[in-house]
């Protein structure tokens, strides 16, 4: 199959710089890239915003560049006519494109109107609600949902994901979990560190990070990420606010290959979103045998499978952390646990056959 990943950020995930301003989104539509490519498909990309001197690993048209267009009218041209160009060069027979977004609605509609295959990948769980899909502006959550409604199949990530997809639509879901790319060799020792990783974005909650950092000042606390287009008042408070704790290290953006450095060097990850879906920090933190506390879980993976632990406030996830560095026995069965259920269900190599038998099916039934 000719298969096309539309990711419009996806140029600065692989730009090895500091300037890489890139979330999940992007890390995951990198790894079905490569799960893709090692099952033997043809995968092209559309990105937006790719420099003349950077190369992608796959054939890749560019969309549009952000900088160009009057104000206002940039939303028609060069935004979407750009993106509705580039799909039809692909002339793909299956397109897939992962979270929320108004480029869902134009890619269905060009899938559509081709007479192609269009599959979205769900990616925060808010994804199946029209009220709290984590899309700015009634626009392009209209465009979005449009979109949404008239994939002729959708991927979820995670059980919660499957039953809402299965209820909402009237297409195929399939449920695949997130994937991660196996892990080098660790080079160094362990820091000691708690590691938090994301856009700064008041429903990441950051803020609780920097608070429990303020609970537990013997730590070191690590928050890599920096801000993003839609909050960047919030993005520069918590800035501020992590720059006045003595024990908080605030990176700013990385590029992937320095966000993974950090997770090898950290003893545990701590995530405080308010929503999730299948977050990529998880399994990266887990492919390198560190174990995540969170308020959010994913089919059992924190309070089943015990791969970490799963808390219900800040007062539980202080007590978990505690708890794991007082016992070195617990902590190190979780690390050992966390590398083979990555090693056994996240990697390209499994996934990447389960991506390629669900698409075949819907170009079956087309």
């Amino acid at each position: 199959m000719k298969i096309c990943i539309i990711s419009l950020n996806l140029a600065s995930y692989f730009d090895a710089t500091p300037r890489s301003k890139y979330g999940g989104a992007e890390v995951q539509a990198a790894f079905v890239a490569r799960a893709l490519e090692q099952a033997g498909q043809n995968v092209h990309l559309v990105v937006a915003d790719l420099s003349s001197d950077h190369r992608l690993p796959y054939p890749t048209r560019n969309a549009f560049h952000s900088g160009e267009g009057a104000p206002v009218l940039r939303f028609f041209h060069p935004r979407m006519s750009g993106i509705f160009h580039a799909l039809a060069d692909v002339d793909a027979d299956v397109y897939y494109q992962h979270c929320a977004g108004m480029v869902t609605g134009l890619t269905a509609h060009v899938a559509r109107k081709r007479g192609r295959v269009f599959v979205y990948g769900a990616g925060s769980d808010t994804d199946f609600s029209f009220r709290n899909v984590l899309i700015n502006g009634m626009r392009d959550r209209v465009i979005y949902y449009y979109g949404l409604r008239r994939a002729h199949g959708v991927v979820a990530q995670n059980q919660r994901q499957f039953q809402w997809g299965e209820k909402l639509l009237k297409s195929p879901v399939e449920m695949i979990p997130t994937g991660v790319l196996p892990a080098q060799p660790m080079i160094g020792e362990r820091s000691g560190a708690i590691l938090w990783a994301g856009g700064l974005r008041a429903v990441k909650r950051p803020d609780l990070f920097i608070e429990l950092a303020r609970r537990m000042p013997d730590r070191e606390f690590v928050l890599v990420g920096g801000g993003t287009t839609t909050e960047p008042d919030y993005a520069d408070a918590i800035t501020k606010e992590a720059a006045g704790v003595a024990n908080v290290r605030a990176t700013g953006w990385l590029p992937h290959s320095g966000v993974i450095r950090e997770i090898e060097r950290a003893s545990l990850v701590a995530n405080t979103s308010s929503y999730e879906g299948f977050p990529n920090v998880y399994l990266e933190a887990w492919n390198h045998g560190v174990p995540v506390v969170s308020f959010n879980d994913v089919d059992g993976l924190l309070a089943h499978e015990q791969l970490g632990a799963l808390c219900a406030n800040l007062d539980e996830m202080e007590a978990a952390i505690r708890a794991l560095f007082a016992d070195r026995d617990r902590l190190d069965a979780m690390r050992e646990r966390a590398r083979r259920a990555v090693a056994e269900r996240f990697s390209p190599a499994v996934l990447g056959p389960r991506y390629v038998q669900f698409f075949e099916s819907l170009l079956g039934r087309r």
